[in-house]
């Protein structure tokens, strides 16, 4: 199979014919729970909740019934990831299931002009926040200019993009438009990703009043309530990055099939989540979405816990942290007694581990060899990359760079099996012709300046437990070939953290795409913060730190000219050529070195939870669960 993801305008322009029915002509039902406040008044009738023209979410099996909770937990206080792929996807355009086509949500219809700087978006009419306010054109104008204020607190990736600064227009009030200084082909793409949130999440009745462009007494409020300035109130009430505080404050209005009714306090021993009111879905029979009631998630430090959670049937659904190839057996053991059911998940990872040499190294020695590329050829071939699957992911996946996945329209086998195989005398023969030719008396090649060639790898073994193993034996293997390999196990924070000043040898991580090629290109070239093996070229590319930023590499330089031109390209078809032409660069430098093709995962859910696809494509810019549309889960007993 191969996955052609539709990329931005191209798709836009297709879907622009693409507009909701002109309204429902069934008699729309709402949740037993909302029946009492109904009745008391204290809530109007849904059709007044509901826009004119509600999204007809198609059920994967059937038709659900209402009630029920959706346990699940979250590990330590960090884990916000979690909320953001089961309940926070609701942009104003969103990926399909099958991840291959951007479709409307929030926004009904889109069109854009030709060559891709000014995008007009119509939303339905009669949408409402979940404290029953309007929302509006206004709403997203109101976001775009909080979010490029200078003191806002947190980022907004396409809103505040230096290179290609933006405006939003209000036409009217269902109708407003992006315009762009230069060409914006992607945006689509980065709307309808976990990224394209924050321009739907700031309500300007709400956050307005904590921002002086709305409200001229906001330093003053803040004053008022213990805080320097307006800034520090906002990032308490209306902050919306990856942080805690944004479910931390349950008077922020929101558009997600749930909202919060216990916040995620730094003590709270669980967060609580109950249905929105005025969510905007309904099923094909007129029953206003979601169907389960409410969602509870336990914050626990530990693993082990959440482990014995779900096989004790204390996790309804849950396809994080837990669900490791170690822990497979014993979860495909304990499912009769459990009650609950494993399901498939194909990752859009390219790579289990990736080896990432630091291009920008502050010793000149440590660097000049980095950036030989015989260098990493012998590195890549004195690891038997077999025998670490065999012994760490149970003989699952197979030898693989870091490249397109064969699910992947981009994939090219010979870029994914390049140097992948064992062959000690072969990697001998490289890391010579690299200068490696002397050794000391313990057998450990020498640099140029005598030193002993030894790479401290740093790592986080609380995210992937396994990752020690595998540089355990990479370290032996390695040892056989004269290199030396320390393995530096440190926290998240130190990890980025020694990123700008380029102070360390080495950085493991996942391969990320493996199938969303355009959208994640951080291996391919120095595309991004996440390119940590020429961080400070990225930073030259982004213009995000000049004080670190260095002049990339020539070839480099080209990949980054290509993809500024697929930025900017109208046209998925143009896009494409022009990601080949970064790849064959890719190909042909060899700048990071992969393990093994990420197998299969899979995902824990309760017999009884339904209308959860049996398999499901796994990435962070395709939240799954997300986008299978968990407002349509139902537990089939939930009327009993």
């Amino acid at each position: 199979m191969r996955l052609n993801h539709l990329s931005g305008l191209a798709g836009a322009v297709a879907l622009t014919a693409i507009v909701a029915a002109a309204g429902p002509s069934w008699a729309q039902q709402q949740a037993p729970m909302l029946d009492a406040l109904v009745e008391s008044g204290e809530l109007p009738p849904v059709e007044e909740r509901l826009p004119a023209n509600p999204l007809v979410v198609e059920p994967v099996e059937s038709i659900g019934t209402y009630g029920g909770t959706w346990r699940s937990a979250l590990r330590g206080s960090g884990d916000t990831g979690w909320i953001s792929r089961t309940l926070n996807y609701d942009g104003l355009v969103r990926y399909n299931r099958e991840w291959n086509e951007i479709i409307p949500n929030l926004a009904q219809s889109w069109e854009a002009n030709d060559d891709g700087t000014e995008y007009t978006f119509h939303l339905r009419e009669g949408l409402k926040w979940s404290d029953g306010k309007p929302f509006t054109s206004e709403d997203i104008a109101f976001a775009v200019e909080l979010v490029q204020h200078p003191d806002y607190p947190v980022g907004g990736t396409f809103m505040t993009d230096p290179n290609n600064p933006m405006s939003a227009e209000v036409v009217d009030e269902t109708t407003f438009k992006f315009i762009f200084e230069r060409p914006k082909g992607l945006l689509l793409d980065e709307l309808a990703s976990v990224n394209g949130i924050t321009v739907v999440s700031l309500q300007k009745d709400y956050c307005g009043q904590f921002f002086p462009g709305v409200n001229e007494n906001a330093d003053q409020l803040a004053q008022d309530e213990g805080y320097d300035n307006w800034a520090f109130m906002m990032e308490d009430k209306c902050a919306w990055g990856q942080e805690l505080e944004r479910w931390a404050n349950p008077d922020l209005p929101f558009m997600n099939a749930w909202v919060i009714s216990e916040p995620w306090t730094a003590n709270a021993s669980q967060v609580v989540f109950e249905r929105n009111p005025y969510y905007w879905k309904v099923d094909p029979e007129g029953n206003q979405l979601p169907y389960i009631d409410r969602l509870t998630m336990r914050v626990s430090e530990s693993t082990e816990e959440i482990t014995l959670m779900a096989l004790n049937g204390e996790i309804d659904f849950s396809d994080r942290h837990i669900t490791t190839v170690a822990n497979q057996p014993i979860f495909f053991d304990g499912q009769e007694q459990g009650n609950y059911r494993l399901g498939k998940e194909v990752y859009a990872f390219s790579n289990t581990t990736v080896l990432q040499l630091n291009f920008n190294h502050p010793d000149e020695a440590m660097r000049e060899l980095i950036h030989n590329k015989d260098f990493r050829i012998g590195l890549s071939h004195g690891i038997n990359r077999q025998e670490i699957i065999d012994a760490v992911y149970t003989s699952q996946g197979e030898p693989y760079q870091v490249a397109p996945r064969p699910e992947s329209q981009f994939y090219d086998e010979e870029m994914a099996k390049q140097y992948t195989e064992y062959d000690p005398e072969l990697a001998i023969e490289h890391l010579e012709a690299a200068g490696l030719t002397e050794t000391n008396s313990q057998g450990i090649r020498l640099m140029e300046n005598g030193e002993p060639l030894t790479l401290t790898i740093d790592v986080i073994s609380a995210l992937r437990p396994e990752w020690i193993d595998v540089l355990e034996l990479i370290q032996l293997q390695l040892e056989d070939v004269g290199v030396d390999v320390e393995i530096n196990n440190i926290d998240r924070a130190l990890f980025y953290d020694k990123r700008p000043g380029g102070d360390f040898d080495a950085q493991i991580w996942q391969g990320d795409g493996g199938l969303d090629v355009i959208q994640e290109p951080r291996y391919y070239f120095p595309a991004n913060g996440e390119s940590v093996w020429a961080f400070q070229w990225q930073a030259w590319y982004n213009g995000t730190d000049p004080q670190i930023a260095s002049e990339p590499a020539d070839w480099a330089k080209k990949q980054m000219e290509l993809y500024d031109e697929l930025k900017a390209s109208p046209e998925a078809e143009d896009r494409n050529a022009l990601m080949e032409e970064i790849l064959a660069i890719a190909k042909e430098q060899f700048p990071v070195i992969g393990i093994g093709l990420f197998p299969d995962g899979y995902y824990i859910a309760k017999n009884n939870l339904r209308n959860v696809p049996d398999q499901m494509s796994q990435a962070w810019l395709f939240p799954t669960p997300a986008p299978y549309d968990p407002h349509q889960w139902y537990y089939a007993d939930a009327g009993e």
